[in-house]
């Protein structure tokens, strides 16, 4: 049996070697410690969006590096995504994309 473990544990080690991958997990163990300190066991919802969450923070790391940041920053960011959830991440995206509609319409009234 430990051997399992052992073979299970250096499977996760060799995949979480490339920083999308490290990322994506440390999104979705910060979604799941959220799911699970907010008793989501019985909202199916909840382990659905942890799912995104990872492929969220996993395709991200491209954007992250674009704006000068290291690879490994990525953790930091996805556990961030991790912790807000989608709907939070989603929440703050239409609020952004609210105000620079405001903020372009007022220009083109001027």
């Amino acid at each position: 049996m430990p051997d399992q473990f052992t073979q299970a544990w250096l499977t996760v080690y060799v995949f979480a070697q490339e920083p999308a991958q490290a990322a994506a997990l440390c999104a979705v163990l910060m979604s799941l410690l959220r799911v699970l300190t907010s008793g989501g066991l019985r909202n199916p919802k909840r382990w659905i969006e942890t799912l995104m969450v990872g492929f969220l923070a996993w395709t991200s790391l491209p954007f992250i590096q674009h704006f000068g940041f290291e690879p490994d920053t990525g953790r930091f960011f996805a556990a961030f995504l991790g912790y807000i959830g989608v709907h939070g991440f989603e929440k703050r995206v239409d609020r952004l994309l609210d105000n620079i509609a405001d903020v372009a319409s007022a220009l083109r009234r001027k």
